[in-house]
């Protein structure tokens, strides 16, 4: 299990970036991963878009994704257009972690 730590908003430039490292980690075949949002404090359609893109492909390669530390209006905007129906959100890294090992 790999975590990517989201290094500020969801927007188009940092999912960009998290698009690369992601990647980066499908080629090497990490396909069960975390996503740490503490410091995204907002999102927009862009950024949540590419995540959502990024998601799909992890599963289409039968990987997973857990989102961790997710903020008030991130979590306000992945209602809005149907994120929260896509990924499972932990409190913590432990509780994700665990979710890995309930669903192998």
């Amino acid at each position: 299990i790999n975590i990517l730590v989201c290094r500020g908003d969801l927007n188009a430039d940092s999912m960009v970036q998290f698009k690369n490292r992601l990647t980066r980690l499908l080629n090497q075949k990490k396909k069960r991963l975390i996503l740490d949002l503490a410091k995204a404090k907002h999102a927009d359609f862009s950024g949540l878009g590419i995540l959502m893109e990024r998601i799909q492909k992890v599963r289409s390669l039968h990987g997973d994704v857990r989102v961790i530390h997710l903020q008030p209006e991130v979590s306000e905007a992945f209602d809005q257009i149907g994120v929260n129906r896509l990924v499972e959100a932990f409190e913590s890294k432990d509780d994700a972690i665990r979710s890995f090992q309930v669903a192998a």
